[in-house]
């Protein structure tokens, strides 16, 4: 694993672990819980102070041992201390720093000189490193995973923008059009079987996540599933997949050739016409079919939406064409009537009815953007120096790195006891209270945290009602 920087590019890249262990009983009060000593070592080796005194020495952040601010000082400060309010002053950082280690007394502009240095930047990529290292690592039987689908694992993929001053612009190349001059692009591959974060790669925000959709091959073996938007279509790709034996799962991408036959000459196909004459009565239809240049063969399942959703599509999508001073086409707004899927998966294992079911799944990946934007302030990232931004970035992805390694043991736990699933926004609003975050990370207070983790698991659990999630849908329905 490795975060590679050069070009306004930085890859962190990570390879799988698994590691199988033994419990350990910790009795409180009239129960007990099990608990995977593999699930301290990891959290605590992230943060152990000798491991983070040397990593912040190599980095040449430290020194001088006669120093007043000590590597992990400045480590809490770009973490937990810094997570409430992004838009803190540096005197107000320095106020933090002082409740940390109340030696590390320290002038804003000496900290400014700190925050601003490559150094700096070195040091929490290193941290960084050893969290998604750590978060990788399976602490839970393998009894005690419920296979959602059958599938050996299932990676979902998308991005999301950070907007920054457009003094950075040289830095962190914006979208150009209406979108900030200057963002970066935080790309997500989240593994959903095991809940865990597969990869992060952090880009200037004009770049494509077409060209980043390459790089889920790097993590996929046969029988696992791969669910993306149209964003990361790339008939190339997905021929890859499937010659790994892996499977996908996708929106089709409008202006994709399909034919109805392999052959050269036959001529193209236009979906909402073929559906239109050959499929009138039926609202699930699924055709095998060839598409782009290739000729790749894959199912193609269409739904014919209600005519509430196909409205709001197209009113939509006119707002979108007058905003750029055209009109919707026919042709588009007869798209906008079907909501077309791609998979090369069996029918016998998905059927036609549940795809646009499963495809559902994808939006987890939204859910845990929204948690990063609107508990950990992810997106907000004040300066006008690189580094700086790059410091405030990687405190915050590290702290999200680790409550996604409790997300996911909290997660498997609620589900083997009591059937029920975690809400992920609840349980950082419970790390966040009480300073248990903090008390988990610098406090060695993780056992306990676990054991508080396992009295309130109800009340971080999604509530019950009549709506199903989308997981009780998918359960339901798979054959």
């Amino acid at each position: 694993m490795y975060i590679h920087s050069a070009n306004n590019l930085v890859i962190i890249k990570v390879e799988g672990v698994s590691t199988m262990t033994e419990g350990i009983k910790i009795n409180d009060k009239d129960s007990t819980i099990t608990l995977h000593p593999a699930l301290i070592d990891k959290i605590s080796d992230i943060f152990n102070k000798e491991q983070i005194e040397n990593a912040a020495k190599e980095s040449r952040f430290i020194q001088r041992s006669t120093g007043k601010i000590e590597g992990s000082d400045f480590l809490g400060l770009m973490t937990v201390k810094n997570m409430e309010n992004p838009f803190e002053s540096l005197a107000g950082l320095c106020d933090l720093l002082k409740d940390i280690n109340p030696e590390a007394d320290i002038s804003p502009q000496a900290l400014s000189q700190r925050i601003n240095s490559e150094s700096a930047v070195d040091f929490l990529e290193s941290v960084l490193n050893q969290a998604i290292e750590r978060n990788l690592e399976t602490v839970t039987d393998a009894s005690v995973t419920e296979s959602l689908l059958p599938f050996n694992h299932i990676f979902i993929e998308d991005s999301t923008q950070c907007s920054l001053n457009e003094k950075l612009a040289e830095d962190f190349k914006g979208s150009g059009g209406s979108a900030s001059k200057s963002a970066l692009k935080i790309n997500l591959i989240y593994e959903l079987s095991d809940m865990i974060i597969q990869n992060l790669y952090i880009t200037d925000s004009n770049e494509p996540d077409q060209s980043l959709s390459v790089r889920i091959l790097n993590y996929l073996q046969a029988g696992d599933l791969v669910i993306r938007d149209q964003g990361y279509f790339k008939i190339d790709v997905l021929a890859l997949i499937a010659e790994a034996n892996a499977f996908f799962l996708s929106r089709l991408l409008k202006g994709v050739k399909i034919y109805l036959t392999p052959e050269k000459g036959a001529s193209e196909t236009e979906p909402g016409k073929h559906i239109s004459e050959n499929f009138p009565n039926q609202s699930v239809i699924e055709i095998n079919v060839f598409i782009g240049k290739q000729r790749m063969p894959c199912r193609l399942i269409v739904y014919k939406l209600p005519d509430d959703v196909v409205n709001a599509r197209r009113r939509k999508a006119n707002a979108a064409a007058k905003k750029k001073g055209g009109k919707l086409s026919w042709e588009y707004s007869e798209w906008l009537r079907f909501g077309l899927y791609i998979t090369n998966t069996d029918g016998e294992i998905l059927p036609s009815e549940i795809i646009g079911t499963v495809y559902r799944i994808r939006w987890q990946i939204e859910l845990i953007f929204k948690s990063w934007k609107s508990l950990l302030n992810i997106h907000i990232l004040k300066g006008t120096v690189p580094e700086r931004i790059k410091c405030y970035l990687y405190g915050r992805l590290i702290v999200i790195a680790v409550m996604t390694i409790l997300y996911s043991y909290a997660s498997r736990y609620a589900l083997r006891h009591f059937q029920r699933e975690v809400s992920e926004y609840k349980l950082i609003c419970w790390l966040k209270r009480l300073r248990r975050l903090e008390r988990v990370l610098f406090s060695g207070m993780i056992g306990e945290i676990l054991i508080e983790l396992k009295e309130d698991i109800l009340r971080n659990c999604k509530q019950k009602r009549e709506r199903k999630t989308v997981r009780e849908l998918v359960l339901q329905q798979i054959p």
